[in-house]
């Protein structure tokens, strides 16, 4: 699991010198059905106003008030889908050769 975090820190920095803004959060509730707590993990992007604005033309958010906007991206009980998602982002933005 360690290994795992670090990856993601890594990514999440990497898109960052990209101008990417990724953030990763850990969420833990109680679950009544299996009698435990569990975790979520979420996935989310901080959009400048302008392109959050651009992208959701229906619901725009006002620039004086905010400078960025957090967007999630995916939620899930596994960290590696997390990962996943990070290394297909950053495939997607030109960090890797192929």
């Amino acid at each position: 699991m360690k290994n795992i975090s670090s990856k993601i820190r890594k990514l999440t920095r990497a898109l960052e010198v990209k101008g990417k803004i990724y953030l990763v959060n850990r969420e833990q509730f109680y679950s009544t059905k299996k009698h435990k707590i569990c975790t979520t993990h979420k996935l989310s992007q901080l959009l400048p106003i302008e392109e959050y604005n651009k992208l959701n033309p229906d619901n725009k958010k006002d620039p004086k008030k905010y400078e960025y906007v957090k967007v999630e991206i995916l939620k899930s009980f596994s960290e590696i889908d997390i990962l996943m998602k990070l290394v297909d982002i950053y495939q997607k933005v030109g960090g890797a050769d192929g």
